[in-house]
């Protein structure tokens, strides 16, 4: 007899005992059953895995031995072991019938020689998967509970502390581990920096400049971003703790937890929530009612309670003040512009005002170079109203060849018909699935009742799976597709209508010149070493290429 026994538990501890008993039980189990068989084992062993799914490693191997007719029964001491997810736990089980292979289940007492027994599992199954969402449950509720006892909860540290881990007893005497943050001196100085230049500076990006002026950076040894600086200057855990800085805190709708002890600094929780939409994670923000934020029992703030204030107040009102650059009434390539030479976008300075016209010229300069005071670009700053000529003459000349223009246009339109049509299919199918797998848990659901039907509700449960999983491919070939094909939608009329602008688009006012190259142009590059403006127009996935001296 072959018999094969799988095992499982969730955390990895390295001593594998609960993984060992499992295995002896099943093996007495079997043994006691069949004593004049010779019997040969196959073991699969997953340490440190959950049951919420199937990506385990010898779980696969397991389903891949099953195809090649390894052995005759799969053995394990727990139906939760082999998953805790009907859906994953049905597929195994339509497996291992398919290929002929009996499973037992020595805590719950079933197998699957009989319908009743195959019922059985799969209500049993049904009551797994309650129990993991359960227990996730329950895990948010405690989380956040600690959390209003100032604990640290795990994550990336911020900048100024590391991770720590270390092991304490219970009130029962069991052993386990802790994390929680302790400070890195070298780190601490850093946004001691960042807060004191930030005053003194009195804006984000000034700061910025600073600090990539005088190569102030952090271990990673990449200078600080924006965003990374304002997180810096945002963050309570910085801040020793007080009564000011918990009234603004519950001023701002977060809900506060704690009392302020002038030592220590303010842990934020709840802040984000993970969201999974065409296979990609996000962590938007959720409404600061929700957030908390409570005094740490062990990190301790060395900011003081009036500058972290005066900061928050400083970046308020330069969040309504501030004069955002690169939305300047008179430039009209804002957004559009990129230096070659790095990469990074170009934006608008003013330079000394005209001695004819009183104006002050524009000057499209790279916005690394302006960042970092020239130090990590030097690409030339270009004269605005020559540049701008330079792109509204090659506007010209594509309205002059508006035929070939619309043609690539209406092309790409095509593909982008054709992707529509593909998104329309792949929204029935999806509609498909779902009405057949509501069919399906029904059917689940009716096999504890009706006993003279099992063998129809299986055959059901399993035609109905087929079906789902070949709609399922039909919605992946569709992906691909729609991957490899243009989404754009052009409105060729309106198209052709701004085109008719562009033969006179020097005597159209700013505004409508900065929508046409809006619209018309995908971006333009400027290369300081060819001296070659490269205008991207959309749809045609071709360029023109025009020489521009800057002097």
């Amino acid at each position: 007899m072959k018999v094969a026994i799988y095992s499982r538990k969730s955390k990895l501890t390295g001593k594998g005992d609960s993984i060992g008993n499992q295995i002896q039980m099943c093996k007495d189990y079997i043994e006691n059953l069949n004593k004049n068989k010779e019997i040969e084992y196959a073991i699969y062993e997953d340490e440190g895995f959950s049951g919420k799914n199937t990506n385990r490693p010898e779980f696969q191997k397991l389903l891949n031995d099953i195809k090649k007719e390894k052995f005759d029964i799969l053995i394990c001491y727990r139906l939760d072991r082999i998953s805790r997810n009907v859906a994953d736990f049905s597929n195994t089980l339509d497996e291992l019938q398919s290929y002929g292979v009996d499973f037992v289940s020595i805590r719950e007492q079933f197998d699957t020689t009989s319908p009743m027994g195959r019922a059985m599992i799969y209500i049993a199954s049904v009551f797994a998967q309650l129990e993991r969402e359960t227990i996730a449950e329950r895990v948010r509720d405690n989380m956040i509970e600690l959390a209003k006892n100032g604990q640290w909860l795990g994550g990336p540290p911020p900048l100024g502390y590391s991770r720590k881990r270390e092991s304490c007893f219970d009130d029962n005497g069991n052993e386990k581990a802790i994390s929680f943050l302790v400070q890195e001196p070298d780190e601490i100085n850093l946004v001691k920096i960042i807060f004191e230049t930030y005053l003194k500076q009195g804006s984000i990006h000034q700061t910025e400049k600073y600090l990539m002026k005088n190569n102030i950076v952090p271990s990673s040894g990449k200078y600080f971003a924006l965003t990374t600086i304002h997180k810096v200057l945002k963050n309570p855990l910085y801040v020793k703790s007080s009564d000011d800085v918990l009234k603004y805190l519950a001023d701002d709708d977060i809900n506060v937890y704690g009392t302020p002890d002038g030592i220590h600094g303010i842990l934020q929780y709840n802040r984000t929530s993970t969201s999974i939409r065409d296979g990609k994670k996000s962590n938007p923000y959720k409404d600061k009612s929700e957030w908390i934020a409570s005094v740490s029992k062990r990190c301790i703030g060395f900011i003081e309670p009036d500058t972290w204030l005066e900061v928050q107040k400083q970046l308020k009102t330069n969040k309504f003040l501030a004069p955002n650059s690169g939305k300047t009434n008179n430039a009209i390539l804002t957004g559009k512009l990129v230096c070659s030479s790095c990469e990074s976008t170009m934006g608008i300075v003013q330079g000394h005002r005209d001695k004819d016209t009183g104006l002050k010229k524009i000057y499209y300069k790279c916005n690394l170079k302006r960042r970092s005071s020239g130090t990590l670009c030097s690409s030339k700053n270009l004269i605005g109203e020559k540049l701008e000529d330079c792109v509204l003459d090659s506007l010209i000349e594509m309205a002059k060849n508006k035929k070939t223009f619309l043609d690539r246009i209406r092309k790409v339109r095509t593909e982008s018909n054709k992707v529509k049509e593909d998104k329309i299919k792949k929204s029935n199918i999806e509609k498909q699935i779902l009405t057949k797998t509501k069919q399906l848990n029904g059917l689940i659901e009716k096999l504890a009742i009706a006993d003279d039907l099992m063998d129809i509700f299986i055959n059901k449960i399993r035609t109905l799976k087929i079906e789902i999983a070949e709609l399922e491919k039909d919605i992946k070939s569709i992906n691909t597709n729609i991957e490899n094909s243009s989404t754009e939608d052009y409105d060729v009329n309106f198209i052709s209508a701004l085109l008719d602008k562009c033969i006179n688009i020097k005597n159209e006012p700013v505004e409508n010149q900065r929508r046409i190259i809006n619209y018309l142009i995908e971006k333009i590059d400027y290369n300081n070493d060819t001296e070659v403006l490269t205008i991207h127009p959309i749809g045609s996935g071709e360029s023109k290429k025009k020489l521009f001296r800057v002097s």
